[in-house]
């Protein structure tokens, strides 16, 4: 009995002690200069507007059509996501494999549509986009819709993705 009554102490002291280290400050150390740290959309933003030399007028137009597009884009995402729930519902129910199936094949015709629907409003807000532009912005904007082409073509991905092929 009077080894237990230490041993009890021992382990109780343990046990508090592991629970007090979950309380103790998150880590602070600064991240591994490894990772990569990306722009905010407020960065990039600026850099875009730098790049094209936009003027305040066309800032301001800019601005307008993308406020407006997302207007225009914002129910159509939210009737996605509902289709996105909606598979998912089905995916829970009571429902034949085969009838899931046609369902959900179905649900993802209709996703296909507002998909069509969103890219003719993302392509339609460009243009207006693009009209804003005089020809020097226009230039401008095309070299870096080019370079953002090549170096999504060259990316770090596509080279792993290839030498894992070739040593297959």
């Amino acid at each position: 009995m009077k080894k237990v009554i230490p041993l009890l102490v021992c382990a109780t002291v343990l046990i508090m002690s592991g629970n007090t280290t979950s309380f103790a400050a998150p880590d602070t150390t600064p991240p591994n200069s490894m990772m990569v740290q990306h722009p905010s959309k407020e960065q990039m933003r600026k850099q875009f507007e730098q790049r094209l030399n936009l003027t305040d007028k066309q800032k301001a137009k800019a601005k307008a059509i993308h406020q407006k597009g997302r207007e225009e884009m914002r129910p159509i995402m939210m009737k996605i996501e509902v289709k996105h729930q909606e598979i998912e519902t089905v995916k829970l129910t009571k429902m034949t494999e085969r009838a899931q199936k046609e369902r959900i094949d179905q649900i993802n015709s209709e996703i296909k549509e507002l998909e069509k629907q969103a890219q003719e409003i993302r392509k339609k807000n460009s243009q207006e986009f693009e009209s804003i532009l005089n020809k020097k912005q226009k230039a401008e904007l095309e070299k870096m819709k080019s370079d953002r082409k090549s170096t999504r073509l060259n990316s770090s991905h596509h080279d792993i993705s290839y030498a894992v092929f070739c040593l297959k």
